[in-house]
């Protein structure tokens, strides 16, 4: 009986990489913004990702002179957030026949095992890049993207935004659920004790007639400039966080570019450690803009990239083995284990219809 190969020959392929391109290829933005500003770590070996939070102040009193009159106390200032690690893994091989009829200096056989290791190795970044939006609360199995902490429920009354309603690391996004009370207004732009918001996001939906001018329609393309200023403005004033990078889904960015106004001008970003990395981002009053296809449609994030990190429990993200069975076959072994973190919800807002 004759012996089939399952894939190309070495040969085969040799010849064919000459001319190879990737159409399918897509770049892996997310994981770019989190390698060019050092927030991917390693080597980490806790049984839990666990972190503290501090979600109340203390605060001092007027002193009257002497005799002095101090109240002590010991407020309870600090919980605890935790994640569990996650895993995912990927199998190749490489047949005994494939490394049989390759073998010669001019079909160059150790193409084949470098290039089913390249190609690997991109599907598993192309995946690891599409779960880093995922909802981990949702899916047990998933690691804890961003829309692990961005669920809402209806819309605050006067205000353009959605009320937080998730469960990220533990704890509950809802406004109130560590305590406090609102002293004026409502949530982003009332007064209110800091552990009213302390969990937090604020999500803004760019549709609302808040961010309308005349007549013109109420959408991204109309809107999208007040809205991306209100979320700033509400988590610098609510957190004291000014974020540095927005993702949005690759056609908001096109409606956003045929947008431009005298006084929001957008602009390629010259220098920043994202384009050093090659990705192309574009400025928008500070705020670096990138395109990402694997950022869900409608929708945009603005993230302070230090206080998100992704965390690896190996010394790489992606770890390789390989191993020969009993049919000297190649066996490759491609796996992660680690998760996402975000310092606080409250750190964070996302722009959505």
């Amino acid at each position: 009986m004759a012996v089939n190969t399952a894939r190309l020959t070495s040969q085969a392929i040799d010849a064919y990489l000459r001319k190879l391109s990737e159409p399918v290829m897509v770049n892996a933005r997310l994981l770019g913004i989190l390698k060019a500003k050092g927030r991917i770590s390693f080597n980490h070996d806790e049984h839990e990702i666990l972190w503290r939070v501090r979600y109340v102040r203390n605060e001092p009193t007027s002193n009257p002179g002497f005799p002095t009159d101090v109240t002590f106390n010991a407020p309870v200032r600090i919980t605890s957030a935790k994640l569990p690690w996650r895993s995912y893994a990927m199998g190749e091989y490489i047949h005994k026949i494939e490394k049989l009829q390759g073998r010669s200096d001019r079909t160059q056989f150790p193409r084949l095992v470098e290039n089913v290791v390249k190609w690997a190795m991109d599907d598993f970044q192309w995946y690891m890049q599409r779960v880093l939006y995922n909802d981990g609360d949702a899916d047990p199995m998933s690691l804890h993207g961003l829309e692990s902490m961005f669920a809402v429920g209806g819309e605050i009354s006067g205000q353009p935004v959605y009320a937080p309603n998730d469960n990220y690391a533990g704890l509950s996004t809802v406004l109130g659920a560590f305590g406090g009370d609102v002293i004026s207004g409502s949530f982003p732009t009332g007064q209110m004790d800091p552990q009213y918001r302390a969990w937090s996001p604020i999500v803004v939906n760019y549709t609302h007639t808040a961010f309308k001018t005349g007549s013109e329609e109420s959408n991204w393309q109309n809107n999208w400039k007040k809205a991306t200023r209100f979320a700033r403005t509400w988590l610098l004033a609510g957190q004291g966080i000014d974020p540095d990078i927005m993702v949005m889904h690759p056609d908001l960015e096109r409606q956003a570019r045929d947008s431009t106004d005298p006084y929001a001008q957008l602009q390629v970003t010259a220098k920043s450690p994202i384009v050093d990395l090659g990705i192309k981002t574009l400025l928008f009053e500070g705020l670096e803009l990138v395109s990402d296809a694997f950022c869900p449609a409608d929708t945009a994030y603005l993230l302070p990239s230090a206080k998100m990190e992704l965390l690896s429990m190996q010394g790489q993200l992606v770890a390789f083995n390989k191993t020969t069975d009993v049919y000297q076959a190649d066996m490759l072994l491609f796996d992660f284990y680690g998760n996402m973190k975000f310092d606080s919800p409250a750190y964070f807002a996302k722009l959505r219809k």
